[in-house]
């Protein structure tokens, strides 16, 4: 009994201690993982023909998961870019495999992207989006919004270097005046409609 007892206070110490820590890790790495994504955008906006086959009318008004999987397809983003589109905290999404993108009608398997995007036609505009004018180019979809509950919710700023951590209280007391109850439990309501996430979707 007493070896249970002390094996439990343990297991109890290692959570309290060592999770955290993990987390915050992963919350850097994740970090470092949306700015990977978003040096795929930016090669998308240095490339003149890769610019060409976004506007194609075909594929100009898909948008978020559905962007990253006609990107993929189409090799406006690497295929070395697949595995980053999920998040490193996500508990409902798995990173999918390359054979679909061999089959022409092959499709994204489901629950294997994390975030959000703009509209292929509409990504090089929101790019360029600065100051006040900003807006968010990639965040979590609902599935993810509450990865990182103590952090917030990551955020790529048009105009930012890298991509940061919007607490409730900043998005709901600051500029946009966003609604709480929203952000804590219909997500879907903000991403794609209200400002700053009306031009990135799920």
């Amino acid at each position: 009994m007493v070896v249970i007892g002390i094996l439990g206070l343990l297991v109890g110490i290692l959570a309290v201690a060592v999770i955290p820590k993990l987390t915050e890790a992963k919350n850097k790495l994740e970090v470092k993982q949306v700015g990977d994504l978003m040096a795929g955008f930016q090669n998308i906006a240095a490339d003149d023909a890769k610019k060409k086959r976004l506007r194609d009318k075909n594929i100009k008004d898909t948008k978020g998961e559905k962007f990253y999987e006609v990107a993929f397809k189409r090799k406006l983003l690497e295929d070395g870019l697949l595995s980053k589109i999920v998040s490193l905290n996500s508990t409902t999404d798995t990173k999918a495999g390359k054979e679909w993108l061999e089959d022409e009608n092959g499709e994204m398997p489901q629950n294997s992207c994390s975030y959000t995007a703009p509209k292929a036609g509409d990504l090089l505009t929101v790019m360029g989006l600065k100051g006040k004018g900003r807006k968010v180019i990639l965040t979590f979809n609902s599935r993810n919004w509450h990865n990182y509950k103590d952090q917030g919710v990551i955020v790529q700023w048009s105009d930012g270097d890298t991509a940061t951590y919007l607490i409730k209280d900043d998005a709901v007391s600051g500029e946009y005046s966003l609604d709480g109850e929203a952000w804590e439990n219909s997500p879907n309501e903000i991403i794609g409609e209200k400002a700053p996430f009306d031009r990135t979707f799920e």
